[in-house]
Formats: structure tokens, sequence, C-alpha cells
């Protein structure tokens, strides 16, 4: 991008170098995720032939065809890189994979902190190897572990505990109904692919400390941190956001205290970022400042404030927020002590590039892409914000500067919110600015407690970060039950994320260098972008259908016509968990929560029943059909009923679909399945599967 006469930003392609190495790895990368590339090895050979291209024709590549050459070669070796990092962690890619060697049981390696849900121990492990009779075979590859105990097991894991298992593993399945949460991404995202549910006498602890020394001591210390937090915070609600927020430790937090983050759009405060480094670092710095006046103090403070921090992000677990505001820091750092001036847009795709080198599938996570998208959007759009207003009266000015912080990040993460979410938050302007000052004050008063070694002062800390902490809660839970305060059921698709961060980019472009071509391609992609919503709007608001979900043994049936939703099932309510999590992250696509109408069905005993649901009649059998066999569209087969296949297909004048939901066995799914009287076609296994869904003309 030339430099020209209205550059606002000061934005030159030449100043950001690693803008193009960043991209064409980015495209490597989901070349190498979406297309089944891990059938081919030559990937490493490939990029080592591409380099060594590199390397020959880098004295010449001034002149004629080495130039295009010396191009090409360039943007091939990084997208082959990122081909190459994505498929090497696949289970085909690699020989040693425990999944691709036989033997009796497993020696694993507990891989983080386990979390403890009921009488169950959750955590991702290592294979070390696989146990065939006396022999141990070394293997590579991860595997999340369930553990379930009895109640009178005193069983404790740790981090680095070396576990002997038996060598049962399943593949991780995909989401079962429309919208619901792709658990099966998210862990193929840790390069996890498969899992393990075991029962606690088959597990034996071998030994111990077998985990990365570093992170060990850094677990142990946040353990440490947190008992002290517990022994100063005696409320529990101010106890998990305090930890949440320093540490970033979050699974003790309860659902409804995540959601009045959640709904406000103040979500951001709990994932430890640049905030909680930029605290950290402005701490130590005024701190250690007396270092300075000593020879070789200044780089001996920078030294030491590198290796804190870096320490803080280890214990604080290392998320794709924390990595880029680790390495950010680290690069203004380094910049300070060799007198180099940053350009801050070239720091933050060089720190991208650097995560993505070591964790290339972090690409794909939603923490990495709002982290990135948020300062992205801070740096561009920030500036020219600036540029339309700012007060004269310096308190005015901060409030002013955090709404357009809070507008541009807000701008720029909305496309990936909606399309992951599906919800927009009304009042993230004034929840932001609530929760700043507070926010600010909960991690100096944290830290202060986490390093003071009085307790007498400590105590004094605690009642006063507790008050804060509580402050903080009730202020966000008034913000989100204001009407209208979370917009919910807006449902984008890929290329709609995509036009609407091109037009954000052209938007900025055409602003910052008053170009009109780029005031022309945007409206360009903005009309698109407005057909595109207006398609999928009267599609949706014209739908007719029904869904079958898969909720396991319970059991939900909904009718959608023309924006109308009826929900018929065996829940307690709307609102239980199984809904929330199954049902209405895509009923809200057709209508609000408040207008979908919910009909309870008998859930206690067994009975048999007749649902009509549009132009379909469902039949419910759950107990010996004795009554004369009205026709029906579908019959729902439950709770391993006592009716005979053959006989209510001869009962039938027209052969009905089966739907065999989750409350029935695996012994009665079997015999189900083994009986011939009616073609496969006409019976849908719901259990273990995806919800059954049809469409009506």
């Amino acid at each position: 991008m030339a430099m020209v006469k209205n550059n606002i930003l000061g934005l030159q392609l030449g100043s950001v170098p690693m803008f193009r190495p960043f991209v064409a790895f980015a495209i490597g990368i989901c070349a190498g995720y979406y297309v089944r590339l891990d059938v081919f090895s030559f990937w490493s050979f490939l990029f080592i032939a591409l380099l060594g291209l590199q390397l020959l024709i880098y004295q010449i590549r001034r002149f004629g065809f080495a130039r295009i050459l010396f191009t090409l070669s360039f943007y091939a070796m990084w997208l082959v890189l990122g081909v190459w990092l994505t498929v090497r962690t696949m289970p085909s890619y690699q020989p040693l994979h425990f999944s691709n060697v036989t033997g009796n049981s497993l020696l694993i390696v507990v891989d983080d902190e386990p979390q403890v849900k009921g009488k169950t121990y959750r955590f991702p492990a290592v294979v070390h190897s696989v146990v065939r009779g006396d022999e141990q075979i070394r293997t590579v590859g991860k595997l999340m572990v369930s553990i379930a105990l009895d109640s009178v097991q005193d069983i404790t894991f740790g981090y680095g505990d070396l576990l002997h298992v038996p060598n049962r593993f399943q593949s991780i399945k995909g989401p079962s109904n429309p919208r619901e949460f792709n658990y099966q991404n998210y862990l193929k995202n840790q390069d996890i692919w498969f899992q393990s549910f075991i029962l606690a006498d088959f597990v034996k602890k071998v030994d111990r400390g077998k985990g990365h020394p570093i992170l060990a001591k850094a677990l142990f210390f946040r353990e440490e941190m947190m008992n002290k937090f517990l022994r100063f915070i005696d409320n529990p609600q101010a106890f998990q956001l305090a930890v949440a927020l320093i540490f970033g430790y979050r699974s003790e937090m309860d659902e409804r205290m995540v959601n009045a983050f959640t709904n406000t759009g103040t979500v951001h405060i709990l994932s430890v970022s640049g905030l909680h480094v930029a605290i950290v670092f402005g701490l130590l710095t005024l701190i250690l400042r007396w270092m300075g006046y000593f020879p070789f103090g200044r780089y001996s403070r920078n030294v030491f404030i590198l290796g804190a921090i870096w320490f803080y992000v280890i214990l604080t677990g290392m998320s794709p927020p924390i990595l880029r505001a680790g390495i950010m820091i680290t690069f203004f750092i380094i910049s300070i002590a060799v007198n180099r001036q940053q350009v801050t847009l070239n720091t933050l795709f060089a720190s991208a590039f650097f995560i993505m080198l070591f964790m290339p599938k972090s690409l794909f996570d939603i923490g990495f892409q709002l982290s990135y998208l948020a300062v992205l959007g801070i740096l561009l759009l920030h500036p020219l914000l600036k540029r339309l207003y700012m007060p004269r009266n310096r308190w005015l000015i901060v409030i002013v500067e955090y709404i357009y912080i809070s507008v541009a990040a807000q701008l720029f993460t909305l496309p990936i919110i909606l399309y992951h979410f599906g919800q927009f938050p009304t009042y993230f302007i004034p929840a932001n600015l609530f929760i700043a000052l507070p926010s600010t004050g909960i991690m100096y008063l944290g830290i202060s407690l986490a390093l003071c070694p009085f307790d007498v002062i400590n105590s004094y800390i605690g009642i006063v970060l507790q008050a804060l902490l509580r402050f903080s809660v009730y202020g966000l839970e008034f913000l989100e039950g204001l009407p209208y305060a979370v917009l919910k059921g807006i449902i984008w698709n890929d290329i709609q994320v995509f036009l609407s961060l091109v037009i954000l980019f052209f938007m900025i472009w055409a602003w910052n260098f008053r170009n009109r071509k780029a005031v022309f391609w945007g409206m360009t992609c903005l009309t698109l972008f407005s057909l595109l919503n207006s398609v999928q709007y009267i599609r949706r608001s014209e739908y007719s259908g029904g869904r079958i979900y898969n909720v396991r043994s319970d059991l939900a049936i909904a009718q959608i016509k023309n924006g109308k939703v009826v929900l018929h099932s065996t829940f307690d309510s709307l609102m239980y968990s199984g809904s929330r999590f199954s049902v209405l992250p895509d009923l809200r696509q057709f209508s609000s929560d408040e207008q979908i109408e919910y009909a309870r069905l008998p859930f206690k005993g067994r009975q048999n029943y007749i649902l009509s649901l549009g132009g379909k009649k469902i039949l419910v059998l759950e107990n010996k059909l004795v009554d004369t066999l009205i026709d029906v569209d579908i019959i729902i087969w439950r709770k391993n009923n006592n009716n005979i296949l053959g006989d209510i297909v001869r009962r039938c004048a027209n052969i009905p679909i089966f739907i065999i939901d989750g409350s029935n066995s695996d012994k009665s799914l079997e015999i189900i399945q083994s009986d011939k009287a009616i073609l496969e076609e006409q019976m849908y296994i719901l259990k273990n599967n995806f919800a059954y869904v049809w469409d009506e003309e």
C-alpha cells in the first residue's frame, strides 16, 4: 500500500513485512485443515526443497525470471509449511500415533489440571506408550480421559501423573443437533481426536512428575495462590471471579456469572489477555525503576520483567490471547533495549505467526480469532475515530477514548461472535465503561494480595477486593436484566462473516486514504451482504418443517412454521440445560425465546400418545400397543418397549418412519436392527446420531 497524502494511519505494506508470510502460512493451515492432505507424506520434503530454492536464487532475486521464481517460491514455502505443520499431528499421518498401535493397555501422562465435576475426573493426557504384554511401545498423540469415581473412592490425580489404563478409546463424535456446539472440532483444534471413559478401578497411578517441570511449578504456584485467595475472600462468587480474572481459572465459575459477562459483551474481561499483561508490566516497571540507576541495571530489569511476564503467561494457561500479549510485550521490550522503533501492526502479525508456527490449529480457536480481530480493530479504527471528535476535558477524553476502543473492538469481533454464538450484546458500551475501572482495580488488588506476605495487610486487601468483585457482578447482572439486553438468533454463515470483514477493511481503506475505489468496492460488498441477509431472512420467516432432536433419553420435537415455533418436550422447561445447549441454538434462528410455545410431554412412567405436527402424525411408543393403530407418519420407539417391530409393521397400512431414540439400551438397539421387518431407509437410529430433520412444502 503506497504512501499517500491522506494516510491518517501511516500505513505502508513495506512497514508490515510479516503480513505476507502470515497470509500464505494461514492459507496453508486452512488447506491442511479442511482438505484431506494428510494422505500425502511429502510435505516436509517439499518445504525443504522450496527453502533450498529460496537460498539458491537469493543473490539473483532482483533479475528477470529469478525475481518471479523467488516470489512464487517464497509464498509457496510458507503455504507448504502451513500444510505440513497442520497435517503432521493427524493420526493418519503418524505411524506411531497410539491409535495405530495395538496393545492391551496404555501409559498416559496427565497433561493439564484435572477438572472435577461430580464424581468424574476429566483431563487431556499424552499417551506415553502402548503396553503389549511385557513390551512398551513409545507412541505419540493425546487423549481426552474421563474417570468415573465411586462414592467410597478417594483417588486424586494431578498434572504430570503417569497412569496405567485400559486400551479402550473411541472417536469423538460431532454435534448431534443443528447449531449445537461442536465439541469434536474444539478438541480437534487441540490435536485430540479420541476420548476414553474409564472406571477408577481400572486406573493405576504408576509415577508422578512426568510433565514439563516449568509448567508443573507454575500450576503448583497457581494452586498455592488460589488457596491464599480462598483464605481472604469468603464469598464463593467473588472468589470464582477473582481467580478467573487474575489467574485465568474459569472452571469453578457458575453459569449465571458467565452469562452475565457474555450477555453484556464483557466476557473478554474473563479472558486473561493484553490488559492483564499490561498491568503486570506496569507494576513491575514501577517497582523495579530503581534498577535503572545501576550499571547494566536497565538490561537486568528488562530480563527480569520478561521472565516474570512469561511466568504469568504460563501460570494463566497459555491461551492464545495471553500468548499474543506476551509475544507483543516481548517485542516491545526488545525494541526498547536495542533502540528500534516498533510498528505495532507488524508486531501483531508477527505474534500471530509465531503462535501458529507452534500451534497451527490455534487459527481456528475462537479465543485466538476474537483476540487478534479485537486488537486489529483497535489499531486500524481507533485512530480514525479519534479524528472525528475528541473533547477538551481530560475526564471526557478518557471516557470517549474507551468508547472508541470498545466500538472498534466490537465491530471487528462482531462477525465471529454472530457466527459462533448467534447473539449480540446491546449494551456493550455502557457495560464496558462500567467494568473498566473495577476490573483494573481488581487486577491491582489481586496481584497485591498474591505477592504481599503480611496476613494483616492481606485481610484488608481481601475485604476491599471482595466488595469490588461483588459490585462488578451486581452491576453486570443489572445491565443484563434490562430490556433487549441481548439479541439472540442472529445466525451468520461463512460468506456473511467474510463479506462483513471485507466491508470493514474497505471502509478503513476509503477513510484512511480518501480513496473512491475503496468506497465503490465497499458499497458493492455491502449490497451483496444486504441481499444475502434479505434472502436468508425471507427463507427463515417462510420456513416450515420439523425436528426430532437427539437429547439422549429425553424427547424434544419441534414444529416450525412461518416464524412460529412449538416445542414438545419432556424437559422441565424451555430453559432446562438440555434445551439450552441442544435445542434452543437451532430454534432461535426462527423465533425468540419468549415467542416459542412450549408443551411438556409425559415424562413419568410409560405412555403411548399421538402428536400432530403440521401435516404429520407422530406416535410416541413407550408401552405395549394394545389399541387399534391409526395410520401415522412417524413412530418414535422409546424406553425398550415390549412391542415386536414386525407386528407393528403389519398393523400399518403404510409403513411409517421408525425413529429409535436414546432412551433404548444398546441391547434393544441390536435386536431392532437385526429385525428385517422393514427396510433400512424406513428406520432412523437417533441414538448416537444426528437429529431427524424434515422440511415441509
